[in-house]
């Protein structure tokens, strides 16, 4: 990933998810942005898409709010306005396109050691069944 998008995705994580606070980690802390591109990666094919999709998020303040700058070159004011706008959007595509961003985060975001030690998640606190148990069966039906 060309060090311009890679910019871009970090950015949009720390707008997303800031750190810096007194409470938990936030994207910069945990390498958000490295977590995601790996996680792209494990897809085949799914990188040139994502590229593409990055770099439609840089430009787009371009075209779609006219200002003069891309969204790395935003400041992070501009950058939280400019994202708050694409979420209270009357345009479908902008606000599924920042929610689909928003999840990509937060399966990272909360999948990592740091986040379940800062909310308190226990690895294996949910114990596997010994025995698979189907949630209906013909001997229940004369009940």
């Amino acid at each position: 990933m060309s060090p311009r998008l890679r910019k871009v995705l970090e950015d949009m994580a720390e707008r997303i998810i800031p750190s810096g606070g007194p409470d938990y980690p936030g994207a910069r802390d945990v390498h958000l942005a490295d977590q995601v591109i790996e996680m792209i990666q494990s897809f085949p094919g799914a990188m040139r898409g994502f590229r593409a999709a990055l770099m439609l998020w840089e430009l787009s303040p371009l075209f779609l709010s006219f200002q003069f700058r891309t969204f790395s070159r935003l400041s992070p004011e501009g950058q939280n306005h400019y994202l708050e706008s694409w979420e209270k959007s009357r345009f479908f595509f902008r606000r599924a396109a920042l929610t689909g961003l928003k999840g990509l985060f937060m399966v990272r975001f909360y999948g990592d050691a740091r986040v379940h030690e800062k909310i308190g998640y226990r690895e294996g606190c949910l114990q596997p069944l010994e025995q698979v148990v189907p949630p209906w069966s013909p001997e229940e039906e004369g009940r």
